[in-house]
C-alpha cells in the first residue's frame, strides 16, 4: 500500500509538470528503491528543460514568437538548462543567448527569422555575448529569411548583419543543425576561445552577397569539422581585425591574435573563396590547419589576402581536392598576395605556408606574390597535381588582381603580375620549395609556361613535370634566380 501511495503521489506531481513518462504500469511492478532513480532523473530533467511551446510559442510559421522564445532562454540561463524548439515552424525576431545553456532544435524544428527589421533589437538575429559554455545543437533548421532583404538584383537596403554572432565567449559548441537562406555572414566568432563546430550544413544562394558561412575573427582554439557549406561568399574565413574602434572595450583584455584553427573533413562551395585568410589581417594569424577537404565550384580554392600589415605564419593545407568555377570569369586554385588597404599602410608578412597532397582542377591561375621590400617566405608545395582543362582561358588578359574586398582600392604602388604567361606565377619570394608537382594542360592555343618567376631567391625544386603549351621551357624566370 505504501508503495502504491508513494507512486500515485509522485506520478501526480510529474503529471502536473507536464511529464507523461508513460511507464506507470511498469513502475508499479518495481520496488520503491528501483523507482526512485527514475523519479529523480525525470524531475531534474523537467526542471532544467524549457519547451518554447510552454511559454506561448505558436508553430504556425507566421506568429511572432520573440517574447516567448526569449522567456524560455532566460529561464535556461538562470538554471543552466536547455531550451527545446520542437517540431514545427516558429517565426521570431532577434534573440539573445546566454552562458551555461543549451539551445536544442529538434528534428523537424524550423526557426524562421523575421523579414522585418523592426523585429530586431540590434544588428544580429542571434547574439551570444560572453555566453560561456553555450551549446546550439540538434537536427533542426534555422532559416534566415534572407531573400526578404534582397531585391531581384540581390541588392539590399537593410539587413541583420552578421546574422549569428558569438562574442567574447569561451567553450562554445554548435553541432548538427542546418542554416539556410542567411541574409549576411552566417556564423561569426569574435574574440572567442575553445570553439567546436561539427556536422552543420549551411546553404545560401550563390548570388547573395556577404553571406560567409563561418567567420573566425581574433579567436583561438577553434575546430570546424564534418561540415557542408555552399554560400554566396567565403565558405570559411579566418580574420584578424584591428583598430581602436574594434578594440574599444579594452577592459575585456581582448586577444589580438587568431591562432590554433583547425578545419577538417568538410565539403565547401563558394561564390568567392572556399578557404580564406583575410582580408582582415592587422595582427598575427598563426598555427592553422586545413585538412581532408573537398572544394568545388568556387572562384578561389584557397586564398590568403594580406592587407593590413599583419602576419600569416605556420599555415598548413593538406589533402584537399579543389575544382574552381562559378559565375566569375577569373578563378584561382590558390591565391596568395600582399596588398595595401590604403596607400600608406604597412606591408604585411607571409611566411611558412605549406601545401601538401593537393589535387587542383582550374581554368585559372595559381598566384603567389609578396612585395619587393617584404617577400613571401618559406612557401612549400609538395605532391601537387594541377589540371588545366582549357588552358587558353587562363591567359588572364584583362584580369585585374583581386583585392578580396570591393571597398579596397588599387594604388599607385599596387603590384600585379596577373598577365604573366603561365599557369603558376611566383613573385617577390624567397626560400620556396616545390617537390613532386605536375601541371597538365589538356587543351590550349596560346603560349604559356608552367611557371613564371619574378624576383625569386632560394628556389628548391624536385621532380617538376608538365606540358607547357607551345614552349620548350616549363619554367621561365624573368629575373635571375638567386
Amino acid at each position: 500500500m505504501f508503495r502504491i501511495c508513494l507512486f500515485v503521489s509522485i506520478y501526480s506531481r510529474l503529471k502536473k509538470k507536464g511529464m507523461t513518462c508513460k511507464l506507470k504500469k511498469a513502475l508499479l511492478g518495481q520496488p520503491v528503491l528501483a523507482v526512485l532513480p527514475f523519479i529523480v532523473a525525470c524531475s531534474v530533467h523537467n526542471e532544467n528543460t524549457f519547451n518554447i511551446i510552454k511559454f506561448g510559442a505558436v508553430s504556425d510559421g507566421s506568429t511572432l514568437n520573440t517574447k516567448s522564445i526569449q522567456m524560455a532562454i532566460n529561464k535556461a540561463v538562470s538554471s543552466k538548462g536547455t531550451v527545446i524548439v520542437p517540431k514545427g515552424k516558429f517565426y521570431t525576431g532577434s534573440l539573445i543567448l546566454g552562458p551555461n545553456m543549451t539551445f536544442q532544435l529538434e528534428d523537424g524544428a524550423e526557426l524562421i527569422a523575421s523579414s522585418r527589421m523592426e523585429d530586431y533589437n540590434g544588428s544580429n538575429f542571434i547574439f551570444a555575448p560572453e555566453a560561456h559554455n553555450l551549446k546550439i545543437q540538434g537536427k533542426g533548421t534555422i532559416n534566415g529569411n534572407g531573400k526578404s532583404f534582397f531585391d531581384e538584383d540581390w541588392k539590399y537596403n537593410q539587413r541583420p548583419q552578421p546574422w549569428i554572432r558569438f562574442q567574447d565567449a569561451k567553450n562554445i559548441s554548435v553541432s548538427g543543425i542546418t542554416l539556410v537562406n542567411c541574409p549576411s555572414h552566417c556564423l561569426v566568432f569574435s574574440f572567442c576561445e575553445d570553439v567546436k563546430v561539427d556536422r552543420i550544413n549551411i546553404t545560401n544562394d550563390p548570388r547573395s552577397p556577404n553571406t560567409d558561412g563561418i567567420d573566425v575573427v581574433n579567436s583561438k582554439n577553434v575546430q570546424i569539422t564534418n561540415c557542408r557549406i555552399a554560400t554566396g561568399d567565403d565558405a570559411i574565413c579566418v580574420k584578424n581585425k584591428g583598430g581602436a574602434k574594434y578594440f574599444e572595450d579594452l577592459s575585456k583584455n581582448r586577444s589580438r591574435y587568431t591562432e590554433n584553427i583547425t578545419v577538417r573533413n568538410c565539403i565547401l562551395e563558394s561564390d568567392d573563396a572556399a578557404l580564406k585568410l583575410g582580408t582582415g589581417s592587422a595582427y598575427h594569424t598563426r598555427n592553422c590547419t586545413f585538412q581532408d577537404i573537398t572544394i568545388k565550384n568556387s572562384r578561389y580554392g584557397i586564398a590568403l589576402f594580406m592587407m593590413d600589415g599583419g602576419k600569416y605564419s605556420d599555415i598548413n593545407f593538406q589533402n584537399i581536392n579543389i575544382t574552381t568555377g562559378g559565375r566569375h570569369k577569373d578563378e584561382y586554385g590558390i591565391f596568395v598576395d600582399t596588398h595595401r588597404r590604403d596607400s600608406i599602410s604597412e606591408i604585411g608578412n607571409i611566411s611558412n605556408i605549406h601545401f601538401k597532397d593537393l589535387d587542383i582542377t582550374t581554368n585559372g591561375l595559381l598566384y603567389f606574390s609578396g612585395y619587393p621590400t617584404k617577400e613571401i617566405e618559406g612557401i612549400s608545395l609538395e605532391n601537387i597535381k594541377i589540371t588545366i582543362p582549357k588552358a587558353y582561358n587562363t591567359i588572364a588578359r584583362g584580369w585585374k588582381k583581386p583585392k578580396g574586398n570591393k571597398k579596397i582600392r588599387y594604388w599607385k604602388n599596387t603590384l600585379s603580375y596577373m598577365q604573366s604567361p603561365a599557369s603558376m606565377i611566383v613573385a617577390h619570394a624567397k626560400n620556396i620549395k616545390i617537390k613532386d608537382l605536375t601541371i597538365i594542360h589538356q587543351l590550349g592555343e596560346m603560349d604559356r609556361y608552367g611557371f613564371y618567376l619574378i624576383d625569386v631567391e632560394g628556389l628548391d625544386t624536385v621532380n617538376l613535370k608538365g606540358n607547357p603549351l607551345n614552349k620548350d621551357q616549363l619554367i621561365f624566370s624573368k629575373n635571375k634566380i638567386k
